[in-house]
């Protein structure tokens, strides 16, 4: 097992730092994973390990203004801008052949990859979301949008506490413990990276019937950080418009679904939907 740390630049010149684990073996697939907001690519390491066992290789990288990418800490200029970050890495990182590529995102990172699915369709052949920020579990109140709608156009790289509570992403203390402890996390946020998001996920649950990629839709019906009920209506969206969406609620569980305690059904899950699309093709 090989891995790989490396940075690239990002087309406004911001660096990017990517992460790539591969094996010895024949490969038969890869991932470009992206994170969720606050953490970084190296969290995943384990999870990526897994696919590997598997012969599915993955491509991580941190999102500006996250882990050892650069940029403020929970700032992008725009929403756009996380695209075109995913457009770069996906360019230096082309499968070799036909092997086919799956976009897989967490969080911040699966409202991303669903993004990405809607308005582009260059080289991959499916997508894979967990616990997608399309809205949030529960609304900042109107008191605290309104002046960081102010914010956004006064001091729109003005960094706040997200207050995101930590103890919500998993049920295994463990995973809680390590965050905390972990110096490249955080829970800064500026209104850009926040209004952006917000808007994208609105704009993609109404979008959903123009995806033009198979996708797995996961989340946890505990999950008190993302909306459970805007996945479900992302998905029953995209159903209706005759689109090939697999959603799987998980009973129970928080918003980080690949540190959960029953991650190995998540893997499995994911593999098998993986394993699917490739006999498919």
């Amino acid at each position: 097992m090989m891995e790989e740390q490396c940075y690239t630049e990002a087309s406004d010149g911001t660096t990017l730092f990517v992460r790539k684990w591969r094996n010895d073996q024949k490969t038969e697939a890869q991932l470009l994973l992206v994170h969720g907001f606050s953490e970084h690519s190296g969290r995943y390491q384990e999870w990526a390990r897994k696919f590997v066992t598997h012969n599915i290789a993955v491509t991580a990288f941190d999102l500006r203004g996250h882990g050892k990418s650069a940029g403020l800490r929970g700032h992008t200029p725009s929403f756009n801008h996380l695209l075109k970050d995913i457009d770069r890495v996906l360019e230096e990182n082309k499968p070799a052949g036909n092997q086919p590529l799956f976009l897989y995102g967490q969080s911040l990172g699966g409202g991303l990859v669903i993004n990405y699915g809607l308005s582009r369709s260059n080289g991959f052949n499916g997508i894979i979301a967990t616990s997608p920020w399309l809205k949030l579990s529960t609304e900042p109140k109107a008191f605290i949008l309104l002046l960081s709608r102010a914010l956004k156009i006064v001091a729109p790289r003005a960094v706040k506490d997200s207050k995101l509570d930590v103890n919500f992403l998993s049920h295994d203390p463990e995973v809680i413990r390590q965050y905390e402890a972990d110096p490249l996390t955080h829970r800064q946020i500026t209104p850009h990276l926040f209004f952006g998001a917000r808007k994208a996920g609105y704009q993609t649950i109404q979008k959903a019937g123009q995806l033009k990629h198979p996708m797995l839709l996961m989340h946890g019906t505990d999950d008190k950080i993302t909306s459970l009920k805007a996945s479900e209506q992302f998905a029953q969206n995209a159903v209706k418009a005759n689109k090939n969406v697999r959603f799987i609620p998980w009973e129970g569980l928080y918003h980080e679904l690949h540190h959960e305690v029953e991650k190995h059904r998540v893997f499995d899950a994911i593999l098998k939907w993986i394993k699917d699309q490739i006999q498919n093709q």
